[in-house]
């Protein structure tokens, strides 16, 4: 294995006999080895099913939790009795571990990852791209906010004014602000510009319209300026997002710069033959 320092790896599922198991963890030890060393330099790790007990040979989880599907429950607990089993959640933490409990849920692993290590806008295009719900805001439990939410979606297109907003509210801009602040996060002006980028995905994605007209109809005036919020939002061109939505494009690849430049960084998915 490359002793490059990696700063996320993925452990897929993997199929071998249960009467096989411990010969074929037996052969993948450098393997465990190489994860330990990664995990000991900072790597963040994750594995789905039967990867699991992988880490868990590795000694990687401790005590847990890890989670098991009801049905392989009682196996896990006879061969690592010392790891506490969790079937009720599909997910589980532990550090800087993340272990989904089959493949099912593999994708919400892989996003849920890419959007604290990478980008969340990365994150949420291969959402997007996959089908996948992404985490975003919905409706504020505030119903200020919500109003302003309301407000600024049905008028998205249009040139819009926080004093505009807060009037029709009757509050201040700057009691609107914090309160948006507070319930989700961001400003009215990052809510709206959020809203169109949706709408932009959305068109992209489902009809054949020419950029420039997409742009305009969600309320930009030039299509630079479009070009350059969408590629911020989106991590990728107009263009690019187009293709890679229709065509599926497989969004994971290495190797990843670290943010500050201090060393070299990948995000890898590690077959288990």
């Amino acid at each position: 294995m490359d002793a490059l320092p990696h700063l996320y790896i993925h452990v897929p599922d993997f199929y071998c006999s249960e009467e096989t198991t411990p010969d074929h963890l037996a052969k993948l030890q450098p393997v465990m080895d190489w994860l330990r060393s990664q995990y000991a330099g900072g790597a963040h790790l994750s594995a789905t099913g039967r990867g699991i007990e992988l880490l868990v040979e590795a000694g990687l989880v401790g005590s847990g939790p890890v989670p098991v599907t009801r049905g392989a429950a009682a196996e896990f607990r006879r061969r690592y009795p010392h790891v506490r089993v969790n079937t009720s959640e599909p997910i589980a933490e532990v550090d800087r571990i993340v272990m989904a409990r089959g493949m099912a849920h593999e994708m919400s692993l892989l996003t849920r990852q890419i959007g604290r290590l990478l980008s969340p806008n990365m994150a949420g295009t291969l959402a997007d791209a996959m089908g996948m719900e992404s985490d975003r805001p919905g409706l504020s439990d505030d119903p200020l906010v919500a109003a302003a939410q309301l407000w600024l979606s049905e008028r998205a297109s249009r040139g819009l004014h926080i004093g505009a907003l807060a009037a029709h509210l009757a509050v201040s801009p700057q009691t609107l602000i914090r309160r948006f602040r507070s319930r989700l996060g961001m400003t009215p002006s990052n809510y709206l510009r959020l809203v169109r980028m949706r709408s932009a995905q959305s068109q992209l994605r489902d009809t054949n319209r020419p950029v420039s007209q997409i742009a305009t109809l969600i309320g930009y005036n030039d299509l630079k300026s479009f070009q350059q919020a969408f590629r911020q939002h989106a991590g990728m061109s107009a263009s690019h997002y187009r293709a890679f939505v229709r065509n599926r494009t497989d969004m994971v690849s290495s190797p990843y710069d670290s943010a500050d430049g201090s060393r070299p960084t990948a995000l890898d998915i590690m077959p288990i033959d």
